[in-house]
């Protein structure tokens, strides 16, 4: 079962920066995770919330402001002292942290709805560095993953489910080819998963935190999980 670095070790680091990043590589993760969203001057920035208020006690939107405004902003004393001086990561610049080795699992947080042209600088991103076969898009915006689809017949597509019917939801997987449906701990239930598969497609499960619960969606047969602690590969 795959463990996927949830925002990056985010159990040890300011969630979704470059601290996270590095130690969930450190500790050996195959995979990680991060969201993105999109200035108004167009640059794709890596953070959860569509605002910094949560992090950096600013309250700006991100879709209202240009990235210098932001870039040197502090988002890692939030989480401990000694996180100060952390700064958000754009996309590139995880991309340049990463090894080919290692999976990215790119969340976007809102499609051109909210971020117009989204989908095309995420995908054009990920051909630049020639990163098809390692990178996979997801999203609850479902809109936007067809418009990911619609732009490139071959990237990787997670589906996150939320709030939509498993009915409605395996039949859009089947229209756009998603390889994963990603489902929370709550939702992943055995017919769920058994629905998943019968049709050839991963389930993957969000966020999973304890070695008993890491065994358990094991049992059920799930093909990975989202974590904090990228560690949980190991704990057994």
């Amino acid at each position: 079962m795959l463990v996927i670095a949830h925002r990056g070790a985010s159990g040890h680091a300011p969630e979704n920066t470059l601290a996270a990043f590095r130690r969930a590589l450190a500790m050996g993760a195959p995979a990680i995770e991060l969201d993105v969203h999109q200035t108004l001057d167009h640059e794709l920035v890596v953070a959860h919330d569509d605002d910094l208020k949560r992090c950096a006690r600013d309250k700006r939107r991100l879709k209202n402001v240009h990235w210098d405004d932001i870039a040197g902003l502090d988002v890692g004393a939030w989480f401990d002292k000694s996180c100060a001086g952390e700064r958000l990561p754009r996309l590139k610049d995880v991309f340049d942290l990463l090894p080919a080795s290692v999976e990215l699992h790119i969340e976007i947080k809102r499609g051109s709805s909210v971020y117009p042209g989204i989908e095309e600088r995420v995908v054009d991103l990920i051909h630049k560095r020639a990163a098809s076969s390692r990178t996979v898009v997801s999203s609850f915006d479902h809109a936007a993953l067809y418009s990911v689809r619609s732009l490139d017949e071959k990237v990787r597509i997670g589906y996150l489910l939320g709030l939509t019917t498993l009915k409605t939801a395996l039949r859009e997987m089947q229209e756009i080819d998603a390889e994963s449906l990603n489902l929370s701990v709550r939702q992943t239930l055995v017919r769920t998963v058994k629905a998943a598969h019968d049709r050839g497609r991963k389930v993957l499960v969000y966020t999973v935190n304890t070695p008993a619960e890491r065994d358990r969606l094991n049992t059920l047969g799930v093909d990975g999980i989202f974590s904090n602690y990228p560690e949980l590969n190991l704990w057994r």
